[in-house]
């Protein structure tokens, strides 16, 4: 049986691999890589689900990304979400910038990331792996989470290296919630 999933496997994996876009396959980290200047991309990331003891959501978000400049990217998020029988709910905004610290191509490439989140409890975007510890957070009515706020600046340093075909790539971050709590610090690291 193993075997016969094997081709199926590679043919999608084969398959998907011309979807990828300019920032790659990363969930969460970022690498040097920036929005060329004057372009403006528009996304949107929806995510569905239905936790064991809830109901079925769909999450949305809008991200519009503009290369300012060679060296400054901005994007700004705008975020949604409808969970069945409860009903549907604004759930913030993110505003990022990225700043490249080297004009040239280095072996390390350093990039400056800051960004600013105004979002609530009813969030369902999953665009990020801080503040979701389990399916709990996925299963609030929308009137209680939508009074929940939560704003946040982050902060990341991001080095990145091209590597023979590959990026190598080390996420940074510092967190601080600005109403309230201490500063939160991690790292990712992608390859």
């Amino acid at each position: 049986m193993t075997l016969l999933l094997r081709p199926r496997i590679l043919l999608l994996a084969a398959l998907a691999w011309p979807a990828l876009a300019a920032e790659g396959p990363f969930f969460v980290t970022y690498t040097h890589q920036m929005e060329e200047p004057g372009n403006l991309e528009i996304a949107t990331r929806n995510v569905t689900g239905k936790p064991a003891d809830g109901n079925r959501f769909f999450g949305v978000t809008t991200e519009l990304e503009y290369g300012v400049n060679a060296w400054w990217t901005t994007e700004f998020y705008l975020e949604g979400q409808s969970t069945r029988h409860d009903g549907a709910l604004f759930t913030g905004y993110r505003w990022e910038n990225r700043f490249r610290m080297l004009r040239r191509e280095h072996w390390i490439n350093p990039v400056l990331y800051l960004e600013f989140e105004d979002i609530n409890e009813g969030n369902r975007s999953l665009l990020e792996v801080v503040g979701h510890d389990g399916q709990d957070d996925l299963t609030g009515s929308v009137a209680t989470a939508g009074q929940e706020k939560k704003r946040e600046l982050e902060a990341k340093l991001i080095l990145s290296s091209n590597l023979r075909g590959w990026n190598i790539s080390e996420n940074l971050i510092a967190e601080k919630n600005v109403r309230h709590a201490p500063f939160e610090f991690g790292s990712l690291l992608s390859g």
